[in-house]
């Protein structure tokens, strides 16, 4: 049945015109009735009704004013006028209002039948063409997945109504099912071609498609079931169903790989905890999400688990000073002493709580990890492919996580003390140094050049050969690592560390601040102190 609303401002004519429906045998009822424009355009957003018939000379506020609010917020909704008598500017208006019919007073029952038809009609022809437009939509149905799922990961419509959506389409099959695990996974930059090829709205997708077979394939190895999306140009997520935590990890890796290897580029992965019902995925989501935009702290091209970041942040400020040492100690490379004190670390741990212990550990390893971040010889080496957070996550006894995280630890050294031993010619040694000391002046790479009594050109081609980095990129990784440093002394204020790495408004600071790690300074240290 549709339903009709009627706007009259005379009771008899509203009751006449109530059993003319009754009586008429069509598909339509009286949803209600309303005898002014303010009523009767409450009645219209409250109900929606299928078509209105309004009266033209109302109280206050025409009926065709009410018809123009209508049409402000809703372009097929069939609208019929009432008139006592003929006029052609109402005729004029009534039309560009699109109006199925426009009546005259008295209407007799079979006019008004025959218009209730033509509206009944504007409504099935345009129901057949929404019934035909999302048949297009989905033929395009990879693209109609990734929307139904961005819509449900990120809250854009009512949960109950999108799943209801992915039953229909059969989104999962019948052979999958909890639990869910998201995945977020953040594109490090391609070659300069690349980016600049990405930047199409057409190749956005194309890659898309590119990263979701790959994902579908990884997720497959595993014996999960993956769905992908576009988030942005550098972002997409990953949905797995009937997938363990070991298969997500297993999953986020392969894919990690995948993408490495066929697409040429890095990618950071956070991975959310699993959930065994499909509303909990938008929580799921923002967790994956808050993963990943650690890779600013923890290095890029890693695997994050959620629980890991968690794990770390209720401890932050319990660095003591046995562990610092240890940190500074790794950082240069001295195994001697790295060894000396993991001996009398692991002792005092194993007395602690396991929670406590992972704490602790978690965010030792965080520190560490900036420490292979920092370097680019590590950066180059098989470090990055032991996902130590990952690892650590799946630990759930004391001794265990003790004994990995220091045969990590002595591992990082041990990388460290190597990539120095094969060298930065000391020349370009002394140059990486000056860029930190120097990070507040200004002239960058002519300044750089007139210290090393070379050409700007020359040491900026070299520069690249002998470290792997452009100066320009050196440079920026350095001041943020010193802000990052700085951030850490509570006593310091936020202008004071812009000022120190070479930022003289704080504000333009904060925003460079949080586009390289993902986090504002105030942010960084409320997760971080």
């Amino acid at each position: 049945m549709y339903r009709l609303l009627i706007v009259d401002d005379e009771y008899h004519i509203r009751e006449g015109l109530k059993l003319m429906v009754a009586e008429s045998g069509l598909s339509v009822e009286v949803s209600d009735v309303a005898g002014d424009g303010a009523t009767a355009l409450r009645l219209y957003t409250e109900q929606r009704p299928d078509m209105v018939l309004l009266d033209i000379n109302l109280p206050e506020m025409s009926g065709l004013d009410v018809a123009k609010t209508i049409r402000e917020k809703d372009q097929q909704t069939p609208l019929l006028f009432l008139t006592g008598y003929e006029s052609m500017t109402y005729i004029r208006q009534a039309v560009s209002l699109q109006a199925v019919d426009y009546l005259l007073k008295p209407v007799n029952s079979e006019d008004f039948e025959a218009a209730l038809s033509r509206a009944e009609d504007r409504i099935a022809q345009w129901r057949r063409s929404e019934e035909e437009a999302i048949h297009r939509h989905r033929s395009l149905e990879p693209l109609y997945r990734e929307h139904l799922l961005l819509d449900l990961l990120q809250q854009r419509r009512p949960a109950a109504e999108v799943i209801r959506e992915m039953d229909g389409l059969r989104f999962f099959g019948e052979t999958s099912g909890p639990p869910y695990t998201v995945l977020c996974c953040e594109l490090e930059e391609a070659s300069q071609q690349e980016a600049a090829a990405s930047k199409s709205h057409g190749s956005m997708h194309k890659n898309s498609h590119v990263f979701a077979g790959l994902a579908g394939e990884a997720a497959a190895a595993t014996g999960a079931k993956a769905h992908s999306a576009a988030v942005s140009r550098d972002r997409r997520v990953v949905l797995l169903a009937t997938a363990s935590c070991r298969a997500a990890e297993r999953a986020a890796q392969q894919i990690r790989q995948a993408v490495q290897e066929r697409l040429s580029q890095g990618v950071s992965i956070g991975i959310s905890r699993p959930v065994q019902r499909m509303e909990q995925l938008p929580e799921a989501y923002e967790e994956a999400v808050q993963a990943a935009e650690h890779r600013g702290w923890v290095g890029y091209s890693q695997i994050i688990p959620y629980e890991s970041i968690q794990a770390a942040e209720p401890n932050s400020s319990q660095l003591l000073e046995k562990e610092l040492l240890m940190i500074t100690e790794i950082r240069a490379g001295n195994d001697a002493a790295v060894h000396a004190i993991l001996q009398e670390w692991s002792g005092q741990l194993a007395g602690l709580p396991v929670k406590q212990v992972k704490m602790i550990v978690t965010q030792l390893v965080l520190f560490v990890m900036r420490i292979v971040q920092s370097d680019a010889f590590v950066g180059q080496t098989s470090m990055q492919e032991q996902d130590p957070l990952l690892e650590l996550s799946r630990l759930r006894h004391g001794p265990e996580m003790i004994d990995y995280v220091s045969r990590y630890f002595v591992r990082v050294g041990r990388h460290v003390r190597e990539s120095r031993e094969k060298g930065i010619p000391r020349k370009f040694q002394r140059a990486k140094e000056w860029i930190r000391e120097h990070l507040q002046e200004d002239g960058g790479l002519n300044r750089l050049a007139e210290y090393m009594n070379m050409s700007p050109k020359y040491l900026s081609a070299r520069f690249k050969q002998v470290t792997g980095e452009s100066f320009a990129d050196y440079q920026t990784r350095v001041r943020f690592e010193r802000a990052r440093e700085l951030l850490l002394d509570p006593n310091r204020k936020v202008a004071e560390v812009a000022e120190v790495v070479g930022f003289t408004d704080t504000n333009y600071f904060s925003i460079a601040f949080k586009k390289h790690t993902g986090l504002t300074p105030t942010e960084f240290r409320k997760t971080f102190l």
